[in-house]
């Protein structure tokens, strides 16, 4: 059986990608494999415990196999629930954090992370703000909170600009897979060597928004085909400064992804005797 596992940021487009991989592949749409996420995670955290850690497996070899154990034992477990499929595509935005634990535990597994303008994944934050229960319900995005957003979108990706990527891990953009789908999928085959049926993804198969997310969490694009309405969807959900905020909290995540900051508008200039002076001998000098 081959294992595929999707991460990235939350609201990265993870749940999109799942389904249509899933659909693509003939595979179950399952909900986030949270389990799964927190072994690898405590995986990783016993290998930093150093000492602590070795009294009980004094080995490197030792304590992989502990896990490895647990973690196959978790995914026959999913298997008996679901009957068995060539392919098994599973997600977790969380997953972007324990990737080369992933490929430790997993040997041969393919690794996917998507990747998505931060300023589209704030502005999706901000709308399950919109979403949740009126004020004083403890919904965390209604204060429109866009400094903890932003090292929250971050922190997400810091393994990646770290160096951390396990082997055999595959980056796709949610600006590709929503405006162009066919075509990545189909350049995600070659590189990852799964054979999909792209004819499924037209109209694919989702799975019921109550095993994802809570009510404010599923937007309206939810339970359709790709679509790009979203990209640049920023532009009219925050204001200048919300977006420069973004920008330069998550500036090392851009540069390294590739998506260019906003054009800053140029500074009015106030225009005093000295100032006009040396303007007039500018333009003069200038011919």
């Amino acid at each position: 059986m081959q294992l595929v596992l999707i991460g990235g940021a939350q609201r990265s487009g993870t749940t999109l990608l799942q389904t249509l991989l899933a659909n693509a592949l003939d595979a179950d749409v399952l909900p986030e494999v949270h389990i799964l996420c927190d072994l690898l995670a405590a995986y990783k955290r016993a290998g930093e415990a150093g000492r602590k850690t070795q009294y009980f497996y004094p080995t490197d070899e030792a304590l992989l196999s502990f896990f490895r154990h647990c973690a196959n034992r978790h995914l026959a477990d999913i298997v008996d629930a679901i009957g068995a499929k060539p392919v098994l595509v599973l997600k977790d935005p969380n997953l972007v954090q324990v990737d080369a634990e992933a490929v430790a535990v997993f040997p041969g597994v393919i690794c996917i992370v998507c990747l998505r303008d931060p300023r589209d994944i704030a502005a999706s934050f901000l709308r399950i703000g919109q979403r949740e229960e009126p004020e004083g319900s403890g919904g965390k995005y209604q204060r429109r909170d866009v400094t903890f957003i932003g090292k929250k979108i971050l922190a997400s990706y810091a393994p990646l600009l770290r160096g951390e990527r396990g082997a055999n891990m595959h980056l796709v953009r949610y600006e590709e897979v929503v405006t162009k789908p066919a075509e990545t999928l189909a350049r995600l085959a070659r590189d990852t060597g799964l054979t999909l049926s792209l004819e499924h993804i037209a109209s694919p198969v989702w799975l019921e928004a109550e095993a994802r997310h809570n009510a404010a969490w599923i937007s309206e694009l939810e339970g359709q085909e790709p679509s790009s309405a979203s990209v640049g969807a920023y532009k009219s959900v925050m204001g200048p400064r919300e977006i420069d905020l973004i920008e330069r909290i998550c500036s090392p995540y851009m540069a390294w992804a590739g998506y260019e900051p906003s054009e800053k508008p140029r500074a009015r200039r106030e225009w005093g005797p000295i100032s006009l002076a040396r303007g007039v001998l500018n333009w003069v000098r200038k011919g």
